[in-house]
């Protein structure tokens, strides 16, 4: 929920400087850009791991693994309040 937090204050933020800049681009540059680093995270931290061959049981496999996923899903949460923002933002302008 944290995360989930931190992704709504990013795209508020993004909204806030579009609306007192009057230039609501910049809500697909603050956004996007935050969403695609968040994803970009999460995707590299899925690969991420220790050498393999120092790992001896399957529970520190596990909980590596486990790990690696809730990165992801925390990612996963910043990223779509933002891209959420961007989509609207996308529409109202169009």
């Amino acid at each position: 929920m944290k995360y989930f937090l931190i992704g709504i204050l990013i795209a508020l933020a993004g909204v806030l400087v579009a609306y007192v800049t009057d230039d609501w681009s910049l809500v697909f540059v603050i956004s996007g850009l935050a969403a695609g680093i968040a994803l970009i995270w999460g995707v590299l931290s899925l690969g991420a791991g220790k050498n393999k061959s120092t790992r001896t049981t399957s529970s520190e496999k596990r909980r590596e693994k486990q790990q690696r996923v809730t990165k992801m899903k925390n990612a996963v949460l910043v990223a779509v309040p933002n891209i959420i923002a961007v989509i609207v933002n996308l529409t109202m302008i169009s």
